[in-house]
């Protein structure tokens, strides 16, 4: 809502030029994250201002991405001191006509608060629980030994194909004639290249690259199990796309990633996994302090179900006026 309220072309003139820009970017750089000693203000109004400081904060809350763009973007930058402004302006305006006061609001406003307060406490619990380098690497090296399932790679073929589509006996003719030029010293990946219907592999000269046991149809996965050296071809194959013409390239035996391939990965997983079980005890912790009271608890419910009863039993319809007898 703010930011339709005010024109960044408008609402930080002073900023406008590119070089103002630039300079005030450099500050937000330099200055101490958070820190209020070298704060300058930015924009001010009545009873609302924003400095150096508070700009900084809302950078900090962006990721990093996000905040390089807003950086090198002035029309942006000036969007956001904008919009910083506007939020502060219309809350001290509410405060003024002292809707800070009202029930509502009050319970908006501790709402906030606590959730404010959670998440920092839970920033804090994951921060302390957060292992160090060497440590995430040792917790790593374990599950990466104790589940190499998890890292294996199956067994994988690569292969070349020409696909005729169609199974009339015009489109066999045209494969066998093609297998027969294959045979006969014709280039596969240039005979591919003109005359395969496969639109994913035709313009690579039919290579579709490593696949494993599985992934292709029976017939196709048949011929191609049935090839034993790079450059043998198949017979002409039919399945339920066309006719095809196969070429082995390449077998890779099943295998095991190395550590250093999935390194990142699973210090992520340990470091994820020690924050979010940092977190879990201290929900049980908190959890375990509390006593519902059942009692209170059915009144409760008992009270807000005549309540909705009420709110949506139907309205009497007033009796018709008996017309006067004629």
């Amino acid at each position: 809502m703010l930011n339709l309220l005010s024109s960044p072309h408008h609402s930080l003139s002073a900023l406008r030029p590119l070089s103002a820009c630039l300079t005030l970017v450099a500050t937000l750089i330099a200055a101490p994250a958070f820190g209020q000693n070298q704060s300058k203000v930015l924009m001010q109004g009545v009873g609302a201002k924003v400095e150096t400081s508070d700009v900084q904060a809302e950078l900090q809350r962006m990721p990093a991405a996000v905040r390089e763009r807003v950086l090198t973007q002035p029309d942006t930058l000036r969007q956001l001191i904008s919009n910083l402004y506007l939020r502060r302006a219309f809350a001290h305006e509410a405060e003024r006509q002292g809707l800070a006061k009202t029930t509502e609001v009050q319970y908006k406003l501790q709402t906030a608060r606590e959730g404010a307060l959670a998440e920092a406490l839970a920033e804090r619990i994951a921060t302390a629980a957060t292992p160090d380098s060497v440590a995430a690497d040792k917790l790593a090296h374990t599950i990466y030994k104790a589940e190499p399932e998890r890292f294996a790679v199956p067994a994988q073929t690569r292969a070349r194909h020409i696909l005729i589509q169609g199974t009339s006996p015009e489109a066999r003719a045209q494969a066998d004639k093609l297998l027969a030029e294959l045979k006969a010293g014709a280039n596969f990946e240039e005979l591919a290249k003109a005359h395969s219907a496969d639109p994913g592999s035709a313009a690579k000269g039919g290579d579709l690259g490593f696949f494993p046991k599985g992934r292709m149809v029976k017939s196709f996965e048949e011929a191609v199990d049935a090839l034993q050296k790079p450059g043998d071809l198949s017979a002409v194959v039919q399945s339920n796309f066309g006719f095809h013409i196969i070429r082995l390239e390449e077998r890779q035996p099943a295998s095991t990633k190395p550590f250093e391939e999935v390194r990142e990965q699973l210090r992520a997983e340990v470091t994820g996994k020690a924050q979010q079980d940092a977190r879990l005890k201290e929900v049980e912790r908190l959890r375990a302090q509390a006593k519902g009271d059942e009692t209170a608890f059915e009144a409760f419910v008992s009270e807000q179900k005549k309540q909705l009863a009420t709110t949506t039993a139907p309205t009497a319809t007033p009796a018709a006026t008996a017309a006067p007898a004629k």
